[in-house]
């Protein structure tokens, strides 16, 4: 059973102190997806006044990839 920690605890430890858990989290997923988009931005994506359609489908497939490497094998 998962101990229960008083308020602050976590964000503490994991932080330094002001950021709180959740904003750890979604901070290191969200890099985690930028980073496994860069390449397919350098390839796919060019910046040359095109609509952004195309860069918020990388970014889709990334997040996509990012889920599926999460999962249990």
């Amino acid at each position: 059973m998962k101990d229960k920690y008083e308020h602050g605890y976590v964000e503490a430890k994991t932080s330094g102190g002001a950021v709180y858990e959740l904003g750890v989290k979604t901070s290191k997923k969200d890099k985690a997806i930028r980073r496994i988009a860069q390449p397919l931005t350098e390839k796919h994506w060019r910046n040359t006044g095109q609509d952004v359609t195309k860069l918020h489908r990388i970014y889709r497939v990334a997040e996509y990839l990012y889920k599926r490497q999460r999962r249990n094998k």
